[in-house]
């Protein structure tokens, strides 16, 4: 897959942009706080319908203006053009959605459609920060591969949102709190199934990643951490989904008493460790960081794995982060991918055949 041209309107600092893309590599320079990662937030939106900086969608539409547009074009592998275009409004923050010219009413039969994998510097808190950033991170990465899973996590979170609202009630209909545990025992199966050969897998491309950036020094490994050890059912949606239902109604009272449903897979999490220990305890800065490329070029290398291409590959203000070895290991990775650098200044090695943009207050040369 890759992006042949991007129309912006009203997005960020953007009045009107239009970007003509190179199949490969398209640097932007510029500095800092000039609109160079607001491109690639606009690619990152058009695949997730979510920003990697906010959680308000409004804040992307430029200062005194109504709505935002964009509009990317790009071919597959099996080179069939196609066309992705949204539009969000500030007064309805209703979005209109296409694909190929036909509007999108959900946004589950839209989202991962584009394939994008993003790493900023902000990613080192999948390793540093709460089970909830890894959770959102292994969300958005299965989504996208997986339109299944997406409305199963969709499905079970609405029914945690009912279960919260009855246990919060004086008096609670038990048998009513049956039927939520029903269903979310048949979500979280569909869930916990897919979360566990996807991290398998995760483990096993980063591994083999992590071996070559840190030459043979350190093993990352990548554990799967629920409330079920699934393994014991041979991955069996119906034996899981049963399980998990005995284990809810056994803890169905901690639920009564907190009033919230207090377990699931909603509180699910996984383990990062270097050479047997934990990355968030006892590595350094630059092996957090080494730890996180691994990972990250593991979803680039799942996605090929799945579905027989690669992801668009964008990378924001990374490599002044990177000492030399991490940096070429990164430049060699990408030669057959099509990747969005931003930095302030091209003092690096770049492949052979890219395309340099020139990036001033908003406006792209």
């Amino acid at each position: 897959m890759y992006l042949s041209n991007l129309f912006l309107k009203n997005f960020r600092n953007y009045k009107n942009l239009e970007l003509h893309f190179h199949e490969k590599l398209n640097v932007f320079v510029g500095e800092n706080a000039q609109g160079k990662t607001n491109v690639l937030e606009a690619i990152f939106f058009s695949c997730f319908l979510k920003s990697h900086r906010t959680n308000k969608n409004l804040n992307l539409i430029k200062f005194e203006e109504e709505d935002f547009e964009i509009n990317l074009f790009g071919k597959k592998e099996n080179l069939k053009c196609f066309e992705v275009a949204l539009k969000l409004n500030s007064k309805s923050c209703k979005k209109d959605l296409f694909l190929n010219g036909m509007r999108i009413i959900k946004s589950s039969d839209f989202i991962g459609y584009l394939k994008v994998v993003m790493f900023s510097p902000e990613d080192l808190k999948i390793v540093k920060e709460s089970p909830a950033i890894r959770r959102k991170f292994l969300d958005m990465n299965i989504s996208q591969i997986d339109n299944k899973y997406l409305k199963a996590l969709i499905s079970y979170n609405k029914v945690v949102k009912h279960k919260n609202i009855l246990l919060k009630k004086d008096k609670v209909d038990l048998s009513l709190l049956d039927v939520y545990d029903e269903q979310l025992s048949l979500y979280s199966s569909v869930i916990m199934k897919k979360r566990f050969n996807y991290l398998k897998a995760l483990n096993a491309f980063s591994q083999n990643i992590h071996e070559k950036i840190s030459k043979s020094s350190e093993k990352i490994q990548i554990d799967y951490d629920t409330f079920l050890d699934i393994n014991k059912f041979n991955l069996i949606e119906d034996d899981i989904k049963n399980k998990i239902f005995d284990i809810l109604k056994e803890n169905r009272k901690i639920d009564l008493l907190k009033k919230v449903c207090s377990l699931g897979i909603h509180k699910d999490d996984f383990n990062v460790k270097l050479n047997d220990y934990h990355v968030f305890n006892y590595s350094s800065q630059g092996q957090q960081r080494s730890s996180v490329i691994s990972i990250k070029l593991g979803v680039v290398e799942i996605i090929k794995e799945f579905l027989g291409e690669y992801p668009v590959l964008l990378l924001d203000d990374i490599l002044s982060e990177l000492d030399r070895n991490r940096r070429n290991f990164i430049l060699n990775f990408i030669e057959n991918i099509q990747t969005f650098i931003t930095c302030t200044e091209l003092n690096e090695r770049v492949l052979s055949s890219h395309k340099t943009f020139n990036v001033n207050n908003g406006r792209i040369l």
